[in-house]
């Protein structure tokens, strides 16, 4: 699409050396594209403490939320077609404090629902069937 869009600027802009310039936009949006993608996957994680859960996730702007564990109301598990091709889902604690959900993103399915199981204990123990190993 970037590549389409400079090639109708290449031939309406009036200007010869314009032209020109035109082509690099492509590549240096694909080295931006790149860069953001892997900055944004060094910085996902989450982790549980004692009495928190804590998330973080962005690549230009990060954001670490510490969320009181007491204070988890509910969650919302959620996956676009591409986590569900690689196994990743949302999972997003649902609490009446703040912007009333914090999200978990692109943790691994087990991972994400044993991370809810424990978090908040016994709230989830009607909804999963353990597999016995």
């Amino acid at each position: 699409m970037t590549a389409g869009a400079a090639g109708v600027a290449s031939w309406t802009l009036p200007w010869q050396d314009a032209r020109v310039w035109v082509w690099l936009v492509p590549p240096v949006a694909l080295a931006a594209g790149l860069w953001a993608a892997v900055a944004s996957a060094a910085s996902l994680g989450h982790g549980l403490g004692v009495r928190h859960l804590v998330t973080r996730r962005g690549a230009v702007v990060r954001r670490t939320v510490a969320l009181e564990r007491r204070g988890i109301s509910g969650w919302t598990f959620t996956e676009s077609y591409f986590q569900r091709r690689s196994g990743l889902l949302t999972v997003s604690a649902t609490t009446a404090a703040g912007r009333g959900h914090y999200e978990v993103v692109d943790v691994d399915r087990g991972d994400g629902l044993d991370l809810a199981a424990q978090a908040v204990p016994g709230l989830l123990d009607p909804f999963l069937i353990r597999r016995e190993r």
